[in-house]
């Protein structure tokens, strides 16, 4: 990182630096980000409205497990958002705690119930899916040696 202390001449490095420090605060980022709160979330949802109707409906079923596997269409996409959300609390916390940043700190506290509620659906539909495809081949869980 370049010296900013030389408020001479700021060079581009300082410069984006204090445009990134201004846009952090609460009071800008809520100001630049209200607005696209309600299109984000109306493109959010009808994407998601789009996929689950393509991915439950529309997708043939599997040769060997047969519709059962469409669980994977809910249970991959929400294991992997809940891996992505936990990571980012992760980075949240390292800039709130070092930096101060209070952005941070809230964008954490509005990510950790969604990273909780995608964890316990990742992991209720991929225990129903292992105990359908444990049915479907006759290795459950107490004759998986045998398997």
């Amino acid at each position: 990182m370049p010296n900013l202390n030389n408020v001479s001449s700021p060079s581009l490095w300082q410069r984006i630096w204090q445009g990134f420090l201004t846009t952090v605060g609460t009071k800008q980022f809520f100001r630049i980000f209200s607005p696209w709160v309600k299109w984000l979330a109306i493109l959010a949802s009808l994407c998601l409205l789009i996929g689950s109707v393509w991915g439950l409906a529309f997708a043939p079923p599997d040769y060997l497990q047969g519709n059962s596997y469409r669980i994977i269409f809910i249970h991959v996409p929400a294991a992997s958002l809940a891996i992505s959300i936990y990571f980012s609390l992760a980075v949240l916390g390292v800039i709130y705690l070092v930096w101060k940043i209070k952005t941070a700190s809230l964008v954490a506290q509005a990510l950790a119930p969604m990273g909780f509620l995608l964890c316990v659906i990742s992991l209720l539909t991929g225990s129903i899916w292992a105990k359908q495809h444990g049915a479907l081949t006759g290795c459950g869980t107490h004759a998986l040696r045998q398997c």
